[in-house]
């Protein structure tokens, strides 16, 4: 009769304690951050160096795309580069002696046209005042020496601005010139480098989204890597459990196909609620809030991602702790 009386509340406890690990229960998926592999230019692939599930190291190449356009652009900007420098040169150098002498020539020229024309105006002139020509004459003559003047006063400012040499401004413009083109050419070599894409973190290749001859929109995502330097649990927090589950708190995991019981540290808790997913915890669960949380599990990096997992708090803690 005494057996009875006390078999009841042991098996209460044990009924209590079954009832605590189910409200401590979460479950998740074991996970690596996803980096995806952009194209950025819609140039067509033409070879491939790499294969899904492949495991990769930072740097390693994995697409190629056609360099023919661009390096097409490439030489018409080295061309405009070297024009650029030429004129530079030239402005740098100075005038030549020939030219110096060419101008020259041709201001005595054009003295010689202005002292002709003035004699021909004078000589106009006497034969209007005396009534033997009319005034068309005397104004294409007028016309003539305007000219000659003119072609005169453009010679000398020629000749003057040889002599004087190039000015600070235009030895500016020239460098500035060349410096844009210099940087035409870096920025079309910097182009036809990113059309050869590696690997930008050590990891797994989960999956290449285009094939050789396809054409990517520039931008588009051609390949995705998995993340190896970090393995976490994705779970789903319930709303009853929140305040206990904080970044830095230990927790065990236990994955799929694996005996040992793995320890977990969270790492981030998210501050916003939603509906707990159809696949965690119990049926009458399901339509409770939950908080998505990562679970860093450095111990799991061998095992592949997506495996189902399960986390509790070690056995001699609450929920309420």
């Amino acid at each position: 009769m005494n057996y009875r009386h006390w078999l009841l509340p042991v098996m209460l406890i044990a009924l209590s304690a079954c009832d605590n690990n189910d409200k401590t229960f979460m479950v998740g998926t074991l996970e690596r951050d996803r980096v995806e592999v952009s194209a950025e230019s819609n140039e067509p692939i033409i070879a491939i160096h790499v294969s899904d599930g492949q495991m990769l190291e930072t740097g390693d190449l994995m697409f190629e795309q056609d360099p023919a356009r661009l390096e097409n652009l490439l030489a018409q900007q080295i061309a405009l580069k070297a024009q650029s420098a030429a004129r530079l040169a030239e402005l740098q150098r100075g005038p030549r002696p020939e030219t110096i002498r060419e101008a020259r020539a041709q201001l005595e020229s054009a003295q010689a046209s202005a002292k002709n024309a003035a004699a021909n105006l004078k000589r106009a002139q006497d034969i209007f005042d005396r009534d033997l020509s009319d005034q068309q004459s005397l104004d294409l003559a007028t016309t003539r020496r305007k000219t000659a003047v003119a072609a005169e006063q453009a010679a000398a400012e020629s000749l003057e601005r040889l002599l004087n040499g190039t000015t600070v401004e235009e030895l500016q413009q020239a460098a500035a010139a060349l410096e844009a083109t210099e940087a035409g050419v870096a920025r079309i070599q910097l182009d036809i480098e990113r059309l050869k894409i590696h690997a930008p973190v050590d990891g797994m290749l989960d999956k290449r989204l285009y094939q050789i001859g396809e054409r990517p929109l520039a931008g588009a995502t051609i390949g995705v890597v998995l993340d190896s330097s970090r393995t976490y649990a994705r779970i789903y927090v319930p709303e009853t459990l929140r305040s206990s589950v904080q970044p830095g708190r230990k927790l065990d995991v236990r994955i799929d196909g694996q005996e040992r019981v793995f320890e977990g540290t969270v790492r981030w808790v998210s501050a916003d609620a939603s509906f707990t997913p159809y696949f965690a915890l119990t049926e009458h669960d399901r339509s409770r809030l939950s908080y998505l949380a990562e679970v860093d599990v450095p111990g799991a990096s061998s095992l592949p991602s997506g495996v189902p997992l399960e986390v509790d708090f070690p056995v001699a803690v609450s929920a309420d702790d």
